[in-house]
């Protein structure tokens, strides 16, 4: 069986799938030269069965170039998915402490690692959480990079960007850390778990329709921002996390927006499972962080529940960019409806309105 383009271009399916695996490996890979040092970057090349390559004392870039190239040599050899890939390097990275427990200690009570997607309300749930303790007590970080904890007598360090050797505060015994647009696969619990006595991961799911018009009204305003921070990645991170949920990996926490939002018995559900006496004092928050709601703004702050946020894409749905979300995959609005119900427009609908180029409804 082909596939064909304009008539120009004949691949069979096997060689279209054996493109795209690669391409994903291609990323995973270069991803990973983001976060790590030179130190893991070699451990990680160890995982994969390369035993030569050295980067220890390397320039920087030249230690991400080579790493680079060394591994997508070994991880092409042996076939081995971007799954894969993420599965070694938690397994590299984590090893680093396992001999050495004394060398994190706890200077938390609670922590709580949020992981979501951009526009996928994962601020919403955030201050939610916050809203169980007194704000004296808890210690918040936006948007933090994944990275091994670190710290220095007073000194904490969350990562290597923005949350560097911070001094602690005794006064707070909440430590709660956002990650956005990260894979939580990725994230090293069993080192950075030690950083409280006990420690939580927290994964949010906002359904594709919702989570895509919030993307789309914030494009107008600055279209290469949004395709960078917003579009790029968001077709295989949502359905990767959407993967994560329905198995439940990795032992995390899974919240489905829009059953959180609307359901006090699923906020009550997830504070229990957390180990907190419920709290919706923080339910009506809207954070300042990503300027709030990409349509509302701040103005709902403090009656966030007045918000139509299950509903946003009734109001961008005309809109070319949005319809190409939803076409731009193939699974996506079918694992959308596993796990949220029926969107009211099915993908041969909207692929029709957009190939005849008529109005959107």
């Amino acid at each position: 069986m082909t596939s064909q383009s304009s008539g120009r271009f004949d691949f069979s399916d096997s060689e279209l799938e054996q493109a795209r695996v690669d391409d994903e490996r291609e990323r995973t890979v270069h991803a990973l030269t983001q976060k790590y040092s030179a130190e893991l970057l070699e451990k990680i090349l160890r995982s994969f069965g390369d035993n030569e390559t050295t980067l220890a004392g390397l320039p920087p870039l030249t230690a991400a170039l080579t790493f680079q190239g060394a591994a997508l040599e070994h991880t092409r050899s042996r076939e081995l998915t971007a799954e894969n890939i993420r599965e070694l390097t938690v397994s590299a990275v984590t090893s680093r402490t396992q001999h050495s427990p004394s060398e994190l200690a706890p200077c938390f009570d609670r922590a709580i690692f949020v992981f979501g997607l951009r526009r996928g309300a994962n601020h919403a749930i955030s201050e939610w959480l916050r809203g169980h303790f007194d704000d004296a007590e808890v210690r918040y970080h936006n948007s933090a990079e994944i990275a091994l904890f670190e710290r220095n007598g007073e000194l904490l360090t969350i990562d290597h960007d923005k949350y560097r050797k911070m001094p602690l505060d005794p006064r707070q015994r909440i430590l709660i850390v956002g990650y956005e647009n990260l894979d939580p696969a990725e994230f090293p619990l069993y080192h950075n778990g030690r950083i409280a006595h006990r420690s939580d991961v927290v994964v949010i799911l906002r359904d594709f329709p919702n989570t895509a018009a919030s993307i789309v009204r914030q494009a107008r305003e600055d279209p290469s921002w949004a395709y960078r921070y917003r579009i790029r990645d968001l077709l295989e991170l949502w359905k990767r996390y959407a993967g994560y949920l329905e198995k439940r990996s990795f032992g995390y926490n899974y919240i489905t927006f829009n059953d959180w939002f609307s359901d006090e018995g699923e906020r009550r559900k997830l504070s229990s499972v957390l180990g907190l006496e419920h709290s919706d004092s923080g339910l009506n928050s809207v954070s300042s962080y990503g300027r709030g709601s990409s349509f509302d703004g701040l103005q709902h702050d403090g009656k966030a529940q007045d918000m139509t946020v299950l509903n946003r894409w009734e109001s961008v749905f005309a809109d070319e960019l949005f319809q190409f979300l939803l076409l731009a995959d193939e699974e996506t609005l079918g694992v959308n409806k596993r796990i949220f119900g029926n969107f009211p427009h099915d993908r041969s609908e909207i692929l029709k309105r957009w190939s005849t180029g008529g109005p959107a409804r």
